[in-house]
């Protein structure tokens, strides 16, 4: 069971209280922009933080204040795990839910956009609504990405040669085998029940 949200990346992006200091906005953002971003978001994950603009440009400053090489390894920490999301979607051996394949699509569709919340020609800043959208909606894919990273090494286990239904048929095998041998050593083979009498010397 997971306490806090499961995040793609590090520590999470300081979506509040970064640079909340008052002052020139660095990106121009629309506020039907920013309601599509939402809606986008809540979309994918329901449970998900709303962001406003004060936020956004509190980030922006923060990320903008950083070194660049370090404001870029930030930004690709999160979307360079895009390719295992697209990988698990054209896996012909791993089924998704049509609910969450369609989610999914929806994330990878945005991040592809050029022209998105924050233009990605705009100057070190132009992925940052991508990053974050993908931070935030990864409590949406992480079990799924769990499980297939474990398929992919079953697969691989099996010659390359496995679905979906023979992995998961494998791992409740597997786990009804540790609750049987769990059972058995933590109890004993025969129960006589009680001494009756006492012990008796002759």
């Amino acid at each position: 069971m997971r306490h806090d949200a499961p995040l793609p990346a590090g520590q999470p992006l300081p979506l509040r209280g970064a640079h909340a200091e008052a002052g020139t906005a660095p990106v121009p953002l629309a506020p039907a922009a920013i309601a599509e971003f939402n809606d986008l978001l809540h979309e994918l994950h329901p449970d998900a933080p709303h962001v406003d603009s004060a936020a956004l440009n509190s980030m922006a400053r923060w990320l903008d204040s950083l070194p660049a090489c370090e404001a870029e390894a930030l930004l690709q920490a999160r979307l360079g795990r895009l390719e295992e999301l697209r990988q698990m979607c054209e896996d012909r051996d791993w089924q998704l839910e049509p609910a969450l394949a369609r989610r999914i699509r929806r994330l990878l569709d945005y991040v592809d956009l050029a022209r998105d919340l924050i233009p990605d020609e705009v100057p070190r800043l132009g992925r940052l609504d991508d990053a974050l959208l993908v931070e935030l909606a990864w409590p949406m894919v992480a079990d799924e990405l769990d499980d297939f990273r474990d398929f992919c090494r079953f697969r691989a286990e099996n010659g390359g040669r496995a679905d979906r239904e023979q992995w998961l048929r494998s791992r409740l095998e597997e786990g009804a085998l540790w609750e049987q041998l769990h059972r058995v050593r933590n109890q004993h083979y025969v129960d006589y029940g009680p001494l009756e009498g006492g012990l008796r010397v002759t």
